[in-house]
């Protein structure tokens, strides 16, 4: 069983670090009244801000309802979801605490105005609220303004440290202080990562010298994994590193995306395509999406508790069949010369996409993905020559329609 599963903490006073914020959303709770500003918490990854939560709820007796925000991402699917909740009373009688989780994945375009009804909305909510953020952004700004913020921090070294040897003597297991020490500065504060590297180290899965937390960077990762020979040593590899299992489907930050190892094992496959036949890249690939969907099941269904097999999952599929040597880590799934012809593309045609924006109501995004390439298809299929578009840069505009439409 994994550690950062089996010593979660489910009890307000068992926590190690941020003890005066947690006393702050005590506090918050404590007095809670209609008309009370929700809570937002932010920090990073590791910090215990939903473990303190659903410990909260049930030490005040909450019925606690958790949502993921960036599963919902759009006004329509908040709305359908959160609106009866925040005025209505549980089936069980009991009060109910709301719980809006990676608020910072929801949606910040305009036209799906999230982040809008989740400010105007829980102003006026009968229910307490608390969102969780990993980090400050612009898509949150508003909320920001209009909640009560307590910052997370990471845990201290003398709070990773008294996490360890709490574990040590549940455990009863020791470790010398320079093995401490070591995981202590390569965990950086994040508290799954000290539990990760505390279990590998004492169950004899990596030496005592090997660095634990998440020290090793995605592209190093990637490439001791396709080099290895040995699976224990592939695995250790994943435990070690800075890997993440993201989906992109309900969206996620640069942060994450340059962590999201499914990605990274992608672009590097495809990047590397002159090293692999076509039937091995294409049952490679086969292979990668099975993982992916698993995923994106486990996201579906919340089942977060699953996504420990994943490493496992992944080795069982991708080991044997990738054993390339040659194989090195690429950020990008297409050629550079191609990627740069696509980004001044993208520049120049900016200007008609926000043009077309406002008048079929959307946003630019939607205009490049559905509209764009109709529109070209209607102006070539009318011999339409010239389209006003009452602007400073028409005949600017027009030009750039006329190459377009050569192509």
């Amino acid at each position: 069983m994994m550690w950062t599963e089996k010593y979660r903490v489910d009890s307000i006073d068992s926590f190690f670090g941020n003890e005066q914020e947690r006393l702050n959303i005590i506090e918050w709770l404590a007095k809670w009244v209609k008309g009370t500003k929700p809570l937002l918490l932010v920090g990073p990854p590791g910090t215990g801000k939903t473990s303190f939560v659903k410990s909260l709820s049930t030490y005040f007796d909450y019925d606690l309802i958790e949502l993921n925000a960036s599963d919902l991402r759009n006004k329509i699917n908040l709305e359908t979801i959160i609106n009866p909740l925040l005025f209505n009373s549980s089936l069980s009688g009991k009060k109910i605490l709301l719980f809006l989780d990676e608020i910072d994945g929801i949606s910040g375009r305009d036209d799906y105005g999230g982040s809008a009804f989740l400010v105007s909305i829980l102003k006026n909510a009968e229910i307490p609220v608390i969102m969780a953020s990993n980090s400050k952004n612009q898509k949150i700004k508003d909320i920001i303004k209009n909640s009560k913020v307590i910052t997370f921090h990471q845990l201290s070294s003398f709070a990773s440290y008294l996490l360890i040897q709490h574990v040590l003597d549940k455990e009863k297991q020791s470790l010398d202080e320079k093995e401490k020490l070591d995981i202590i500065k390569q965990s950086r504060g994040d508290a799954r990562s000290v539990l990760n590297a505390l279990q590998t180290l004492v169950e004899g899965d990596i030496l005592s010298d090997t660095k634990g937390g998440s020290e090793i960077p995605i592209e190093e990762c990637v490439n001791r994994f396709f080099s290895t020979t040995d699976k224990s040593e592939a695995k250790k590899i994943l435990l070690l590193s800075s890997i993440r299992y993201s989906t992109p489907k309900f969206g996620y930050s640069q942060e994450e995306r340059s962590k999201d190892f499914l990605n990274a094992l992608y672009t590097t496959i495809v990047s590397n395509h002159r090293n692999v036949t076509i039937e091995d890249m294409a049952t490679l690939l086969h292979q990668l999406s099975e993982l992916d969907l698993f995923v994106n099941k486990i996201y579906e269904k919340r089942h977060w508790r699953l996504l420990k097999y994943a490493n496992d999952l992944l080795i069982w599929k991708l080991f044997d069949l990738s054993r390339i040597p040659s194989m090195k880590y690429n950020q990008y799934s297409l050629p550079f010369p191609l990627i740069g012809s696509i980004f001044m593309r993208g520049q120049t045609l900016k200007p008609i996409r926000m043009e077309l924006s406002t008048k079929v109501h959307t946003g630019t995004s939607s205009v490049g993905l559905f509209y764009y390439t109709y529109f070209i298809q209607i102006l070539k299929n009318s011999d339409i020559s010239t389209i006003d578009f009452d602007n400073s840069d028409n005949t600017k505009l027009n030009e750039i329609i006329e190459k377009e439409k050569l192509r």
